[in-house]
């Protein structure tokens, strides 16, 4: 994997885990976007950083972190694009979407639907 990309997702995430938006804007693509398939919901970022910088305002910023299972890099033959899909502990995935325009961006973060299982039916 792309050092550079491992390092600006570790501050991405730190960022996001204790609500500095600043440093998320900061790593976040200008047309970043939240997209959460299950809802069909899409958040843009400006709304987003509001909201974060509420919930620390009032002390109730406190997302917890994912157990994560795995996670797959996907790059494009240029190194400019980088898809990362990762596998949470309870079945769901989520997906990011990383563009490289002279430093690694995140464009896209995407809480995938839940596929059917045997048990929902």
């Amino acid at each position: 994997m792309d050092n550079q990309l491992e390092q600006i997702r570790d501050i991405w995430s730190n960022a996001f885990f204790t609500g500095n938006f600043e440093v998320l804007a900061q790593y976040e693509h200008e047309q970043f976007k939240v997209v959460y398939e299950q809802e069909g919901r899409i958040e843009g970022n400006f709304t987003r950083y509001e909201r974060i910088a509420h919930a620390v305002k009032n002390g109730v910023w406190k997302p917890q972190k994912p157990n994560i299972e795995f996670e797959e890099f996907e790059f494009d033959r240029d190194l400019k694009r980088c898809k990362i899909l990762i596998g949470l502990e309870d079945q769901r995935k989520i997906q990011e979407l990383w563009v490289n325009e002279g430093a690694w961006k995140i464009i896209e973060l995407r809480f995938l639907k839940r596929k059917k299982s045997k048990q929902d039916e």
